[in-house]
């Protein structure tokens, strides 16, 4: 797994490190920097094919996940030096200490020659193979058919970066066995694909059931809900009928439970369009899924997410030790635009070490407003 990031004179950041563990919540106040240190992986997996000749892809050029413009765009306003430079470890063991050299008008920025570039090829991490997810805070919404990109799910398994993928990939394997014990549901009729979806998405709306049926001669998939009712069933609702919740947590879903250990996650903004109890499911799968060997870094303004990741550590379903939170913030007063990174700690009982002002505490700010 990824156990150490470091960063400097990338976007908010002159200079960041944060050591990752099983579990990671990125948190703060809009325009703070999460996503900016998402970003910094999502670079250099981008850049992943090339970048030791061809440098660091900022336009998608390889893989497309990200887009990010040109140099001047990702330059430090605040920088120190003329180079953007990204450092990780494996495992505790350096993966690559690499540096680009700034240019403001081009989207590929070259390696620097004023530092030795490290890659270490002895390694293949989940970030640079096939073992990982990526779900953007925008995803697919609700559709009556949906496109089938056979060789995307077939050969690489990939669920794509707005969940469009997802849909297919339910359709071919809804079969397959899950392979992470901790997320087997306990109301789940077997341990495949599709019973464990229908188990999950009870937990966000009771008696809830999924289809999903691939057309090959069209080469189209139609997704589907029923809902239960009394001992029948109603009719097959289309997706654009039962609310954005259920196409937007689909993918969530079928990414955890068709990962393995050693697969790596990441999600922006899980929470989208779901109602406080499925926030803390969530909270709670995802506490599981780490749990499993399963690496999950999630950005989330939900405080029903954050308070399902703590009552899983109170209930023991995933250490403390194997959970972390980032809290990302910013003196406004400062001369710089500069974020800075703080790491309250889950306790084993599920408080919070300490709590930064801005930090999950608006229902308690708004609360005291309304006693006075």
């Amino acid at each position: 797994m990824i156990t150490r990031i470091a960063i400097n004179n990338f976007k908010a950041f002159r200079e960041a490190e944060i050591n990752l563990n099983m579990l990671n919540l990125f948190t703060g106040l809009n325009g703070m920097g999460k996503s900016s240190f998402i970003q910094s992986m999502l670079l250099l997996r981008q850049s992943r094919s090339s970048i030791m000749t061809n440098g660091l892809i900022l336009k998608g050029a390889d893989s497309g996940i990200i887009d990010l413009g040109k140099g001047k765009d990702v330059y430090s306003s605040h920088a120190d030096g003329d180079d953007i430079r990204f450092e990780i470890d494996i495992d505790n063991t350096l993966f690559l200490d690499l540096a680009f050299e700034y240019n403001a008008d081009s989207d590929v920025l070259a390696l620097s020659e004023k530092f030795k570039n490290i890659y270490n090829k002895g390694l293949n991490p989940s970030l640079f193979n096939n073992n990982f997810t990526y779900l953007k805070a925008e995803r697919v919404g609700p559709e009556h058919y949906y496109k089938a990109n056979l060789s995307a799910v077939q050969q690489k398994r990939f669920l794509g970066y707005k969940g469009e993928n997802v849909p297919l990939f339910i359709a071919l394997n809804k079969f397959e066995q899950v392979n992470l014990p901790s997320v087997l549901h306990e109301n789940a009729s077997t341990n495949n694909l599709i019973s464990n979806l229908d188990a999950w998405l009870n937990d966000i709306t009771p008696g809830s059931h999924v289809k999903s049926t691939y057309y090959p001669d069209l080469d189209i998939v139609k997704v589907g809900y029923h809902f239960d009712i009394g001992k029948d069933v109603t009719p097959e609702f289309s997706p654009v009928n039962v609310g954005f919740g259920f196409t937007y947590i689909l993918p969530i879903l079928t990414a955890i439970l068709s990962a393995e250990k050693g697969h790596l996650i990441i999600i922006e903004n899980p929470e989208s369009h779901l109602h406080p109890q499925g926030q803390a499911k969530l909270g709670e799968l995802f506490a599981k899924a780490a749990n499993d060997g399963v690496q999950i870094i999630v950005e989330s303004h939900s405080d029903h997410l954050f308070n399902g990741i703590r009552v899983a550590v109170k209930k023991q379903v995933i250490n403390k030790d194997d959970v972390s939170v980032f809290y990302f913030e910013r003196d406004i007063n400062s001369d710089e635009h500069i974020t800075t990174i703080s790491e309250p700690i889950i306790e084993s009982d599920g408080r919070i070490s300490h709590s930064p002002n801005g930090f999950f505490d608006e229902f308690s700010k708004q609360l005291n407003s309304l006693i006075r």
